[in-house]
């Protein structure tokens, strides 16, 4: 009672409501006002300030998350650097992309590549794998532990794996065939899964199988709303370091996309998990038998990041390749021919598959039209450069985030020729082809390229030879393309890459079903 009296009493000092809008539109001027001297600096004063671009891209890094969550920035990029007539195009207050090829290979150097961008490579919540570490000594020992495994040699150590992968894949599509059509890329994206989780984990989680009528599964609904939410992760990183502590229920309430996040890295621990008590139980290396000296930590965000990697980038190549192959007659008639040469088991042996140049031609071409990451991989220039960085004459100053992207390199019409957006496996079987390697960066270049790639190559290779091998495929009489989109990793509308499957008659006899007990998985 005392102390209400009190408060009676004595009156707490308050802000009159004139002083109080006065207080609230001085700090409104204050913040608009400093937004248009921060917008002036970026525009006129920031070293960049030399750079063309959209004045949006100048003041704010949110300009370029727009644009590559519309779907597919690249084509933007291109669009902006003929709209500005230049090479270097400013994407933001301190980044530029570059559109000059002959810049490839400094930026993405073999000896000194330029350092990654660690506020890009941070949005992948996996710090510290092959892919993500920023850290030039720290990735130079994890590729050194990694690279036996992945080399040429330990490709054909894994070929049985994918034999066996590709035997259940076609074995069901055999089984489905007469019922209905086949979204491949559903198909693709399991198999390759299957392989990585053979191969990093000695463990399968029968994905290929998982349903009974069709090829979708649990793990690609989690990896597309994974995928979906990687840009949003990197616009608001807040958001990604509340994953550590927020439940994933009260996660799911706000976003549901973004609460798989946490939901497929306890099932990577859990594969780890399975690894770490079962051990190697199979006749081929994985990829953790080499990692036995990596903290645990660090093992689980290694083995999200091999899951990630290695389960949708091979898959979305291949079904741009086969989609391209099928809407060109003369393609699929030539690839046919040349397939149809092989035998049985020994010639569908990677190293005999590997002489057939029109199919090797299709593999290629689809590496480049079907580019798995079409997008920007961002670089800082260095600062100890024992030259400037010049483009289109200006010094670009150290410091500067840079970046390219396969699909720059992959369309560039100097280098491919006026079809450079045409699929032509004809491009590689020229005199002058050996020369086209060069710009292939599907896998990127340098001593940070693609660790995978020698997987990635086999599989496409193996995976083309057995379906027109064995199947007479053809698209849906009232087939729309599959809208394409830039998830950092292509990706593919739902319902993907439809496809009708029926016996290849080959000299007027139908090929005899497929068995798991046949050659294909011996």
């Amino acid at each position: 009672m005392a102390l209400h009296l009190f408060w009676q009493e004595k009156e707490l000092p308050t802000l009159s409501q004139r002083e109080l809008v006065s207080t609230l539109l001085a700090t409104t001027l204050l913040l608009i006002l400093f937004r248009i001297l921060i917008s002036v600096y970026y525009q006129a004063f920031h070293p960049l300030s030399q750079f063309s671009g959209p004045p949006g891209a100048a003041t704010s890094r949110h300009w370029v998350y727009r644009v590559t969550d519309r779907g597919f920035p690249e084509e933007d990029f291109e669009r902006l650097h003929k709209q500005y007539q230049t090479h270097v195009l400013r994407i933001g207050p301190n980044e530029l992309h570059i559109s000059d090829v002959e810049q490839y290979r400094i930026i993405y150097s073999q000896s000194k590549p330029f350092p990654k961008y660690g506020t890009f490579y941070e949005a992948f919540n996996t710090p510290h794998t092959v892919f993500t570490e920023t850290d030039r000594d720290m990735h130079k020992e994890r590729r050194r532990l990694l690279n036996p495994l992945f080399s040429r040699v330990g490709v054909f150590k894994l070929e049985p794996v994918i034999h066996e992968k590709v035997g259940i894949m076609l074995k069901k599509i055999d089984r489905l065939k007469e019922s209905q059509s086949i979204n491949v890329y559903d198909a693709f994206r399991c198999l390759t899964t299957e392989v990585i989780m053979e191969f990093a984990f000695a463990k399968s989680a029968n994905m290929l199988e998982e349903n009974e009528t069709t090829f979708e599964s649990w793990f690609l609904t989690a990896f597309d709303a994974v995928s979906g939410s990687l840009w949003k992760l990197q616009e608001w990183p807040l958001v990604r370091k509340a994953l550590y502590f927020v439940p994933t229920s009260l996660v799911s309430l706000v976003d549901p996309q973004i609460a798989y996040v946490a939901r497929m890295l306890k099932f990577a621990e859990s594969c780890l998990q399975h690894y770490t008590i079962h051990g190697n139980t199979t006749p081929h290396p994985v990829v953790f038998d080499n990692l036995s000296s990596v903290s645990y930590d660090f093992k689980v965000t290694e083995a999200l990041d091999v899951l990630i990697a290695g389960a949708d980038t091979t898959a979305s190549t291949l079904t741009t390749g086969v989609l391209h192959i099928l809407s060109s007659p003369d393609i699929h008639a030539k690839l046919r021919q040349a397939l149809n040469n092989t035998e049985e088991p020994t010639g569908m042996q990677l190293l005999e598959l590997e002489k057939i140049d029109y199919l090797i031609a299709c593999v290629k071409e689809s590496l480049r039209i079907g580019m798995a990451v079409p997008g920007r991989l961002p670089r800082v220039v260095p600062h100890d450069l024992l030259q400037p960085f010049v483009v289109d004459n200006k010094v670009i100053p150290p410091g500067t985030v840079v970046s390219m992207s396969a699909y720059t390199m992959h369309t560039n019409e100097d280098v491919w020729g006026p079809d450079a957006q045409k699929f032509n496996p004809h491009r590689w079987l020229r005199p002058e082809s050996k020369g086209l390697d060069q710009y292939l960066c599907t896998f990127s270049k340098g001593s940070r390229m693609c660790i995978g790639q020698n997987v990635a190559y086999a599989e496409i290779i193996i995976v083309m030879a057995y379906l027109f091998r064995n199947f007479e495929l053809g698209l849906p009489q009232d087939f729309v393309p599959p809208q394409r989109r830039d998830l950092f990793t292509m990706g593919y509308s739902q319902p993907g890459l439809p496809i009708h499957f029926s016996r290849l008659e080959k000299n007027g006899v139908r090929s005899r079903p497929l068995s798991l007990d046949s050659d294909i998985t011996k």
